[in-house]
């Protein structure tokens, strides 16, 4: 909170998006450009990969998942 006061202080016409607006429009998009810039590019090379996927839900906050690919 003390670091968000003093960049508002530093830079008053700066905008931070809310708590949903980041977990449900900025963060998205940023999951699918990583996607489509480095993980489907890697894959379209790969010939033998093995898949690993875990999910951890938090009660009343975003949800996290993690998949991990060895190729």
């Amino acid at each position: 909170m003390w670091l968000k006061r003093l960049i508002i202080h530093l830079c008053p016409k700066l905008n931070f998006p809310s708590r949903n607006q980041f977990s449900q429009d900025i963060l998205l998009r940023l999951v699918n450009k990583t996607n489509q810039l480095y993980v489907v590019l890697a894959l379209v090379e790969c010939h033998f990969a093995t898949t690993s996927f875990d999910l951890w839900m938090f009660k009343g906050a975003c949800d996290v998942f993690a998949l991990v690919i060895n190729f």
